[in-house]
């Protein structure tokens, strides 16, 4: 979901649809409805969502989303899109053939501090991907606005800012220090919240976690730790926020989709492990999203139609709430 600086309030939904809630209502009809080589399948779909940051005077955003390329295998890509006051429309294809598969897509575009376009990628369940830093698949991605390469990137010519993920799902950067953190799927435990580096490696599939000896493995090929993992918990986590305004300031906010839950992540200021705290554990469900609008409320995105959860009545649901 994304807001825009008149009010307007724009989220994405999976089967292809882009909405928008304007004066506190859900526009019936949808601003965009994407067409073949569009596909929704498993996990794949309109993934991602972020807006220009001129978008008031210029209209742009970016959205992710899996696609039948031209060999008829699925994919991911990244669109320039035009907003206008009814309807959206395609400006343009800034990167293309991401690897993607019914499952494992990755799907988070957001702006970062600097400008550039930073995105998710999946492993489409070939962990080798991960690894392979000739393959869009299992990284995070940093690309120009127009689709170029950004000169500091660290590996040149490449979009590919950090590997060794698995599925990573969330983006979120620090407001006072303007480091990026990400939060990503674990095999069946094991998922991560991760402090991102450019040109680090997240151990995919070598290690995940602690698991496996992991530590004298991570000294060996420079491995980089998680933050903090769910041990054998399973959290499932996706979208994050850090909170700017009210009790919850400075503290990141983690949804998460099997764990039902959201993770109130307390960093600490010496750079360990951070506190981690449970909150509305299976009160709405399986949460995809969460964000902090302009004025501070508190926006929880649930998922409980993706044939994963026990769907409720009037789900899915985009939730306000007030932090106290």
């Amino acid at each position: 979901m994304a807001f825009a600086p008149d009010g307007r309030i724009f989220f994405a939904e999976r089967p292809g649809s882009l909405r928008v809630i304007e004066n506190g209502r859900l526009r019936e009809a949808p601003l965009l409805e994407l067409e073949a080589p569009f596909i929704s399948k498993g996990e794949g779909g309109l993934l991602g969502l972020a807006l220009d940051r001129e978008f008031e005077s210029n209209g742009l955003a970016y959205v992710y989303h899996s696609y039948r390329n031209a060999e008829g295998s699925m994919a991911n890509r990244v669109l320039r899109i035009k907003i206008g006051s009814s309807n959206a429309e395609i400006r343009q294809v800034l990167l293309d053939n991401i690897p993607g598969d019914t499952n494992h897509n990755g799907g988070r575009v957001k702006l970062g501090p600097d400008g550039y376009l930073y995105i998710t990628t999946g492993e489409r369940y070939e962990p080798k991907l991960a690894q392979d830093k000739t393959s869009l698949g299992g990284k995070i991605l940093r690309i120009t606005t127009s689709g170029g390469i950004p000169d500091d990137n660290p590996w040149p010519g490449s979009p590919v800012y950090s590997m060794g993920h698995r599925n990573p799902q969330g983006l979120a950067w620090q407001p006072e220090s303007g480091v990026l953190y990400s939060s990503e799927h674990g095999q069946s435990s094991h998922d991560e919240i991760n402090r991102i580096q450019a040109g680090s490696n997240y151990g995919w599939p070598l290690i995940e976690g602690d698991a496996n000896g992991a530590a004298k493995l991570k000294l060996k090929l420079k491995l980089k730790a998680p933050l903090a993992h769910s041990g054998e918990e399973t959290w499932a986590p996706s979208g994050m926020s850090f909170i700017t305004q009210g009790p919850w300031s400075g503290e990141l906010l983690v949804a998460g989709l099997a764990g039902q839950q959201l993770l109130r992540v307390s960093l600490s200021p010496s750079g360990g492990k951070p506190k981690i705290t449970a909150v509305f554990k299976e009160k709405y469900g399986r949460i995809r999203n969460v964000a902090e609008g302009p004025d501070g409320t508190l926006y929880l995105m649930t998922n409980n139609r993706d044939g994963r959860g026990n769907p409720r009545a009037q789900d899915d649901k985009l939730i306000a709430l007030r932090p106290n």
